[in-house]
């Protein structure tokens, strides 16, 4: 309807509609209205106007105030200024261009060109200046306000902020690295230890960046916190500005930012280069790794790999080109960072393969998880570096391949153990862990077991279940493992072209638009590659398809070793694959032709073949096999095939359905098959072993069902995967096996129990499976009777269990019933008894960068305070030269750098090159972390003490130098080693032995140790370790469970030496206590003889109480060592019946009786005795350590650990035995030296085969590829 038609309303109510439409517009259209809303426009308008001028003038006020003006004279000037200034600025900008003559020939073109901007800008800045706003500016002079104006305005200031900030930020980190060039690897001139006197030369003459990087906690810190986040974020701003204003910084000539943005952007990832070539160099020191070690590595080089990647992601997102081809930044990372980082992966896999070939505790069923925990790290190296995928995938295959070795030797090992159990007595079952509890177990194994007696029945059923839980277990988990590998790493089929018209093969591919790729390489040796017709414009592709194992995306980069076969994709898409011909007769191409030069690799492909290649795993390989099938399939148009003057051409034969296109992981792939035949073989024949070992026993068949179920399960599982001969040879294992299986139900089950009847329709079942078709004919006689025969016994069994027409009476099946209870109850009880507990145990020219203020008068105030600040820093430097400390780091005449002065001198300040690791804990002085000695290899746990948390502790520096004198004379297995301090201004170091087990009282915390070969093991070692202290003369005064350390295998360390005293020969103190101040009770003085009050209450002796003079040397150690073996028994501290530490000092005190002892059944009255003996009131009477290891308690103790120790060296010693000087008088701690080296000598060992054919082992060390057998005595 138009607007000028006439509306009739049809009823009433819309009639009072169009009245009232009427009357809105007639009001809306009137002039009060209008009128109305002009004046107010008006009085808005010229509100706003006052509020301006308001503004304007105070603004004119204060600058007329300023100036000594009047607001007339001041006006004036600055109209004459605005007529002077801002015309000629808004000019010069509008024309600037850099001019590109150099002032000064020494200047870079960035130098040149900042001046002359920086020059334009002020001006412009006073221009601004001589208005009270930017509005003002524009009304004033509206060709400021146009865009082209501020577009350059614009581009001015991005240029200056962005290059000022650049150079800031370099100038910064050469200051931080002491490098002008930023080389992470150049030693500083500044030494990092301010003692000059007390370092050595190495430390004088600085240390790199990369050291400094890799000890300071701070420095890496504030470089993952700040630094990198700083420097992506400025040359991610950078890369915006010179994309987005490209075209304005050529018409004004500005440079490009290249110049500085080059050392930028290679600063971060020469410095993770660097970080990995030095933990690669530290490596290569390592000899005899531990599994401590192996740990720590790991940990650290998964960290230093991963952000290496990542700053290769980061560093090739910045250098995408734009689409206008604005940004192109030269090559800014090393030509050797990718083969780095290769080498360090190379390095994580033999990390790895050492770990797994550790025999740490619990490993045997952790292989799996070891290697998934790491597959983020194969993700990253695969998805960013060039040839990672490669390795990733050959040396996870060759791992996954060993590992199958490992199980097949160890399973194959401990079937056979409890037979030649009467023949060796190393041969009895123990565990491969390391630790207190675990290395007792094996002992007392020792001591219970005879050497020359074989298993019981009853320990042959426990012994064979607990392999076959096991080995189920461990089976599982690597058949997933080699699943997954098998789909994500098969991307390839073969098919041959030798009767194959090689013309008419050409001319298909030719007339389905394939195109050949020529690289000028491959076709040397006759070998060409076609890419399939969706591959034309992505030769990235191509050579991704070519040259890597698998392909994954950042999608799924997480994820993609999880079970499920491919990745998701999108069906949808058309699959993309290469075709590698290699035929033997010339052949002519004339179709479309791709030049890509391609680097050349051995595919190994043999003649009249091709290899089609996909752009994915099994899934888009079986779509890309598809697709190429489908190019051989005739037209649907029927008239065309009637035409055709021969028939098409019949699709190849498909030679290999599956493989890995690249032949060292397609061999690693086949060797992971073979690995899994040889271990289902080992399966299947262990259950005649297992059957015969356990004929004479007594309820043996369930755990024999368990075993022929799990036999044919698997058997029949892994005959899907076998080819032709191997498959023939294992049926003829399986049809052996069902036989034998159903020789088992009639010869050794009880035909009335009604488990057989289940256990013989199972076994049935599977015998039929196993001869049915053609498989029944091959079966020797001998062999097809004794099935008949067995099969009739089976059948007659099935048929006695039928119920016919209800032919037994409830009595029978009740007394049945009763009978099988009856049995099962025996059996139970039997088991029980029998079963044994001990079997499975410049910024150059600051001012030339900031700009000046603008206005004169402001300027001159500025001008004349910082003038005075020089002033005043001149005469301060000034008396700093005629004082002399100018150049000095430390004032004597003050305490701090006196005491600094004082640790410094101490003959252990050594210069240790290492890295601080994890926070370990904290103690009352400061923190402790775990470190790497980058020279030794070692680890080592720093206690970090800084001076500043500390500073209102009197003698700190006293007690610190007190406790290394006594630590540094100390050289035991059952003391905890000190290496030497590092002291710096602010903070030191004191480096110590790193003992990963915690501390006793930890251990204590969860309750009482019930093992009393234990309890007898950490007693015998503190023995040791007291016998040494005192026969140095030190008394440790401080003996409690919280100083008493443990390490990875077990060994009891002393630590905490802060109250220790060094005694001279006639038994006077030479040495003060840290802890003399404490005043003794009831009055008594706080002397400071041989008793005085140092340590922990409820561990004191009654003498250190009463501060009393007399007792034996080292009398108070052994009554608190007493205290410590009362609570390793009882769980509870000594005196744990009274309140608090007062009223336990004052029962000390007077009491006449030691603390409670244990109970009988917590300790044989031997091990009460020798804690009775060493709770000996009075302490001239208290026997020393020496008379102690001839107590009965530890002398049988000491004697079965000889027998033990004698036994293990007949059977197994190591190669390199443990020096008899530094164990002579630490017996355990030699016991775990053995273990460790043998655990060292595994690590260190070739890697397993099956046989020389099938497992071929390379000459020298394979490095990752290694994987040895467990040791035969470790238990399942």
């Amino acid at each position: 309807m138009l607007e000028t038609e006439t509306i009739e309303p049809e009823t009433l109510e819309d009639r009072e509609r169009l009245e009232w439409q009427t009357m809105l517009a007639s009001v809306l259209a009137g002039d009060v209205l209008k009128a109305e809303n002009t004046r107010i426009a008006v009085a808005l308008k010229s509100s706003s106007e006052e509020e301006n001028n308001l503004r304007s003038n105070l603004w004119l006020g204060i600058r007329a105030r300023v100036h000594a003006r009047t607001e007339q004279d001041e006006r004036k000037i600055l109209d004459e200024r605005r007529l002077r200034v801002v015309d000629a600025v808004i000019k010069e900008i509008m024309a600037f261009r850099v001019e590109d003559l150099l002032t000064n020939p020494t200047d870079s073109p960035s130098d040149h060109a900042l001046r002359q901007v920086k020059a334009v800008l002020h001006r412009l800045d006073v221009a601004h200046s001589l208005y009270p706003s930017l509005r003002a500016f524009y009304v004033d002079y509206p060709a400021a306000a146009e865009v082209e104006f501020q577009s350059r305005c614009d581009t001015l200031n991005t240029w200056s902020t962005v290059i000022t900030s650049l150079r800031q930020l370099l100038a910064l980190l050469r200051r931080w690295t002491g490098s002008e060039t930023l080389d992470v690897t150049q030693p500083s001139s500044n030494p990092p230890t301010p003692f000059s006197g007390n370092v050595t030369r190495e430390n004088a003459s600085g240390a790199t960046f990369v050291e400094r990087f890799l000890k300071e906690e701070a420095i890496q810190r504030q470089f993952e916190k700040g630094s990198m986040t700083t420097i992506h974020a400025l040359v991610g701003t950078t890369r915006d500005a010179h994309v987005n204003l490209a075209p304005m910084f050529r018409e004004m000539n500005l440079p490009s930012f290249e110049k500085e943005l080059v050392p930028l952007v290679s600063f971060l990832t020469n410095l993770a280069q660097a970080v990995l070539r030095v933990r690669l160099d530290y490596a290569q020191n390592l000899k005899n790794p531990d599994v401590l070690i192996i740990d720590q590595m790991t940990d650290d080089l998964k960290l230093k790999i991963g952000l290496a990647c990542t700053l290769k992601r980061q560093y090739e997102a910045f250098l995408i080109p734009d689409p206008g081809g604005n940004w192109k930044l030269p090559p800014c990372i090393s030509a050797d960072y990718d083969s780095v980082i290769l080498e360090a992966l190379t390095f994580f896999f033999k990390l790895i393969h050492w770990k797994l070939k550790s025999g740490a505790k619990g490993m045997y069923f952790k292989e799996t998880d070891v290697i998934e925990a790491q597959w983020a790290t194969f993700s990253d190296v695969s998805l960013m570096i060039p040839g990672g995928a490669s390795l990733v995938a050959e040396q996870l295959c060759a791992l996954t391949n060993k590992l199958m070795v490992r199980v097949t030797n160890y399973f194959d090992t401990q079937i056979r153990i409890p037979v030649t159990t009467e023949n060796s007595p190393a041969s009895v079952p123990r565990n491969g862990t390391a630790g207190p509890v675990v290395a007792s177990s094996t002992f007392q194994s020792h001591m219970k077991a005879a050497p020359t007696k074989s298993l019981t029945n009853a320990q042959l059923i426990t012994w064979y279940g607990k392999i076959l839980d096991g080995v189920k277990q461990r089976y599982r988990k690597l058949q997933r493992l080699a699943r997954v590998l098998t789909q994500r790493f098969c991307n390839a089929a073969e098919y041959d072209l030798q009767d194959i018209s090689i013309d008419l093969f050409i001319a298909t591919l030719v007339e389905t638009d394939h195109f050949l790729v020529y690289t000028q390489t491959y076709e040397e040796d006759g070998t060409y590659i076609v890419a399939s017709p969706n591959l034309r414009d992505h030769p990235d592709s191509i050579r991704r398809i070519l040259l890597d194992a698998f392909h994954i995306s950042e999608v799924e980069e997480g994820s993609w070793m999880m079970d499920g076969g491919d990745p998701v994709q999108d069906d949808d898409e058309e699959p993309s694959y290469l075709l590698v011909l290699s035929p033997r007769k010339r052949f002519l191409w004339n179709g479309l032709v791709l030049m890509l030069g391609l680097p050349k690799i051995d595919l190994e492909l043999k003649d009249n073949r091709c290899r089609l290649i996909a752009d994915g795993a099994v899934h888009r390989l079986a779509l890309a096999k598809q697709a190429f099938m489908e190019v051989f399939m005739p037209p649907e148009d029927e008239e065309f095939v009637q035409d055709a003057e021969e028939p098409p051409l019949a699709p190849p034969p498909c030679l290999f359905e599956q493989q890995a296109h690249l032949p060292t992981v397609n061999k690693e792939l086949r060797k992971i098959s073979r690995a899994t035949n040889k271990l289902a073989e080992s399966i299947v024949e262990s259950v005649h072993y297992v059957r015969k070992s356990l004929h004479e026993a007594q309820g043996y068949q369930e755990l024999l069902e368990n075993w022929y179920g799990f036999a044919s399960e698997h058997g029949q599982h892994v005959q899907k995967f076998m080819d032709g001969a191997t498959l023939l040879k294992f049926n003829r294992s399986l049809i052996k096996l069902a036989i034998s299986w159903v020789s088992f139900i009639c010869d050794d089950c009880d035909p009335n129990d009604r488990k057989t009847f289940r256990w013989a329709v199972t076994a049935l079942e599977f015998t039929l499976h196993r001869t049915r078709r053609n498989n029944i004919l091959h079966l020797p006689d001998d062999q097809f009777e004794m099935l008949r025969q067995k099969v009739a016994s089976c059948m007659t069994l099935l048929i006695s269990h039928f119920d016919i027409l209800g032919a037994r009476s409830n009595l029978e099946a009740k007394r049945e019933k009763e009978r099988q209870e009856e049995i099962l109850r025996q059996q139970s009880l039997h088991r029980h008894v029998e079963e044994p507990d001990d079997l499975y145990l410049k910024q150059s020219d600051e001012g030339d960068l900031t700009i000046a203020y603008t206005d004169p008068a402001i300027r001159m105030f500025w001008d004349k305070a910082s003038r005075a600040v020089r002033e005043l820093e001149d005469r301060r430097s000034q008396v700093g030269v005629e004082q002399h400390t100018i150049g000095r780091v430390l004032d004597e005449e003050k305490l701090v750098d006196r005491s600094l002065v004082f640790l410094a001198s101490s003959s252990s300040n050594v210069s240790i090159r290492w890295q601080q690791g994890r926070f370990i804990g904290a103690g009352s002085f400061g923190s402790v972390y775990l470190a790497v000695n980058l020279d030794s290899g070692s680890l080592m746990a720093v206690k970090e003490i800084r001076f500043q948390e500390v500073a209102g502790l009197r003698n700190l520096y006293h007690q610190i130098k007190d406790e290394l004198n006594v630590m540094e004379m100390l050289h035991h297995p059952n003391v905890v080693e000190y290496y030497g301090i590092e002291v710096h201004r602010e903070k030191v170091y004191i480096f110590e032995e790193y003992c990963q087990g915690g501390s006793l009282a930890a251990l204590l915390e969860h309750g009482r140790i019930e093992d009393e070969g234990i309890i007898q093991v950490y007693t015998l070692q503190m023995l040791e370790g007291l016998a040494y202290l005192h026969s140095k003369g030190v008394i440790h005064r401080d003996i409690k469970p919280d100083n008493i350390l443990l390490d990875h295998m077990g060994v009891i360390k002393f630590v905490d030496f802060g109250a220790a005293k060094i005694l001279a020969k006639n038994q006077r103190s030479i040495q003060r206590s840290r802890r003399a101040d404490i005043p003794a009770p009831n009055g008594a003085p706080g002397g400071l003889g041989m008793n005085s009050l140092t340590g922990t209450p409820m561990y004191m002796s009654p003498e250190v109480i009463r501060n009393s003079k007399g007792g034996r040397q080292g009398a108070m150690d052994i009554w608190s060592l007493g205290c410590v073996v009362l609570e390793c028994a009882t769980g509870r501290k000594p005196w744990s019946n009274l309140d608090n530490e007062w009223a336990i000092m004052f029962h000390i005190g007077v009491a006449t009786q030691h603390p409670p002892l244990p109970e009988p059944g917590q300790l044989s009255d031997m091990g009460i005795d020798f804690i009775r003996q060493c709770l000996t009131i009075d302490p001239l009477k208290r026997p020393m350590a020496n008379e102690l290891m001839n107590h009965p308690w530890i002398l049988d103790f000491r004697e079965a650990l000889e027998s033990y120790e004698q036994a293990e060296l007949a059977t197994s010693p190591p190669m390199e035995m443990p020096s008899e000087e530094t164990y002579k008088s630490a017996s355990v701690a030699r016991q775990a030296a053995i273990i460790q080296e043998k655990q060292v000598e595994t690590i260190q060992s070739e890697s397993p085969s099956m046989s020389p054919l099938e497992t071929p082992i390379l000459g020298g060390d394979e490095g990752p590829n290694e994987m040895d057998s467990p040791p035969s005595d470790v238990q399942l």
